[in-house]
């Protein structure tokens, strides 16, 4: 039943660097441990699971065939990620107005 007092729960927004950190938890595994089974440098891991930097195409296959998780998952989660961070950042810059540039007929078109 919907009731107006009801709020809309916002959801947590993950990055490929949750399920990644999980993953490493549950397999207990370090950042050096996995860098080197990956090919890159521990910096490289530290960054991605500080969210420093985010994964590529290459890395993402790299991470599918040794972890086992979704390339596509993955690269799913860190695009909704930077979405989301995308739309944060506007919101502080640009109050939520609608700009003079939306597209909109002009009354004097006719079909």
């Amino acid at each position: 039943m919907l009731h107006r007092e009801n709020t809309i729960r916002r959801y947590h927004t993950s990055s490929a660097a949750d399920l990644i950190k999980e993953t490493m938890e549950f397999y207990q595994i370090t950042q050096i441990d996995l860098a080197d089974r990956l090919g890159v440098s521990q910096k490289n891991i530290s960054d991605i699971l500080k969210r420093k930097r985010f994964i590529n195409e290459i890395l993402a296959l790299r991470i599918e065939s040794v972890m086992g998780i979704s390339s596509q998952l993955l690269l799913n989660l860190d695009a909704n990620f930077k979405l989301h961070l995308a739309k944060e950042t506007a919101m502080e810059s640009a109050p939520q107005h609608k700009s003079d540039k939306f597209l909109k007929r002009y009354d004097w078109v006719t079909i």
